[in-house]
């Protein structure tokens, strides 16, 4: 199991990329006393695409063909993937499918499906019994700093860079970090940061630091918990806390569902269905909206034309209609980049009970507040879709759903 792990970073001594992971199973962790507390690994390679990047604590790395050796009285596993090394790295809780693997193809057995099962066993008991941050902190550099802390907010700064904002319980940690390497970061988050500098008031990140996600029934989500709970009381933490008091609570659902018959789903398997069984069948998801396309709400609205009244059959007191797509994200696909597309369109009188009406005097004043609200990540949506297919692909459109802000 992975405790800890650097991201990849180039060693020009080397010419390669290399990453370092802290590595614990039942024989070889923290809670022996006198033995060391984890094992090392370093991968390296040419191409830093083929290293391993850790994105949870917990996650399961599964090594071909790497090397033992001996460094400062201790041993340490290498693996050079560029010569013989290979690796499959597995989420800590989830599927016998891969996160990621090097080459095009790799093995997997029945003996392989018991170990698997097994570590992931030994990482569940370990991470809620013990405070894993603290673990990991094992051995790193004195002139380093590394921390758990809830991420409070996450803005962009430019094209390549975001603000990330992190309260350890005791501190507001500002960090400016690359946008694409840390696509699985989000407000709310429970992370442990690990490897920063700091320069008089400012954290710096390096290239070899990590964020890795924790889950939040482990024993450093609820350590940290206890902290900001304390913090809240505390007259000078409390105050900056309070813009960001909705990140902290649980999630909160906005809308229902009033159809009766749907079906429950996951948008990764909405979107794997075959088209030729959606037909006269209406589902029900779970969501969390990243963004609305059009980004300008007064975009939302579009007018009746001559075309579309005739096609539709609409009377002349029908002026206005709503036309947008959710790009939204659940459960099943948190760690990775994808969006999925959800569409309102109610021309024809689906979805008419989403917004309110388009031609209200204050329908434009309320449907900023709706896009400011529902566009955080900690409101969820439970959504009925109806799909509809069109030359061999399908969309799914927003129906029988009702905003409850």
């Amino acid at each position: 199991m992975v405790l800890d792990a650097s991201a990849p970073y180039y060693i020009e001594e080397i010419e390669k990329y290399l990453c370092v992971l802290k590595l614990i199973d039942e024989t070889v962790n923290p809670q022996f006393k006198g033995k060391a507390p984890y094992i090392s690994l370093t991968c390296f390679s040419k191409n830093k695409a083929e290293l391993p990047k850790i994105t949870r604590m917990g996650c399961v790395i599964r090594i071909h063909r790497g090397d033992t050796k001996k460094f400062n009285k201790s041993y340490q596993l290498n693996c050079d993937v560029g010569i013989k090394g290979a690796w499959v790295l597995f989420d800590p809780s989830e599927t016998i499918k891969p996160m990621a693997h090097t080459g095009r193809a790799y093995t997997f057995v029945e003996e392989d499906k018991k170990k698997l099962k097994d570590i992931r066993k030994f990482g569940e008991k370990f991470l809620k019994e013990n405070d894993a941050g603290e673990f990991a902190s094992i051995g790193a550099n004195v002139d380093e700093i590394d921390l758990v802390g809830l991420v409070l907010s996450r803005k962009s700064a430019d094209k390549n860079m975001d603000k990330l904002t992190v309260f350890d319980g005791e501190e507001f940690v500002k960090l400016e970090i690359d946008k694409a390497r840390y696509t699985h970061i989000s407000p709310q988050d429970i992370v442990r940061v690990r490897g920063l500098r700091q320069k008089r008031n400012e954290f710096l990140v390096n290239d070899y630091t990590n964020i890795m996600k924790i889950d939040k029934d482990q024993a450093a989500a609820k350590e940290l918990k206890k902290k900001i709970d304390k913090a809240k009381k505390d007259k000078k933490l409390s105050g900056k806390l309070d813009i960001y008091i909705p990140t902290i609570e649980k999630s909160k659902t906005v809308s229902e569902v009033i159809a009766k018959k749907t079906k429950s789903i996951s948008l990764k398997d909405l979107f794997s269905l075959e088209t030729s069984k959606l037909k006269g069948q209406k589902y029900s998801v779970s969501v969390n909206v990243v963004e609305i396309g059009p980004k300008d709400p007064k975009s939302w609205i579009v007018t009746v034309d001559s075309k579309a009244r005739k096609q539709y059959d609409l009377s002349s007191d029908i002026k206005h209609y709503y036309r947008l797509q959710l790009f939204t994200k659940d459960a099943t696909n948190s760690e990775d980049h994808n969006v999925y597309p959800l569409y309102l369109c109610n021309i024809d009188g689906r979805g008419n009970e989403f917004f309110p009406d388009p031609d209200d005097a204050d329908t434009p004043k309320e449907l900023k507040r709706i896009y400011k609200t529902i566009t955080k990540p900690w409101f969820v949506l439970n959504l009925a879709l109806e799909p509809v297919v069109s030359e061999g692909k399908s969309v799914f459109f927003i129906v029988d759903t009702k905003l409850t802000l």
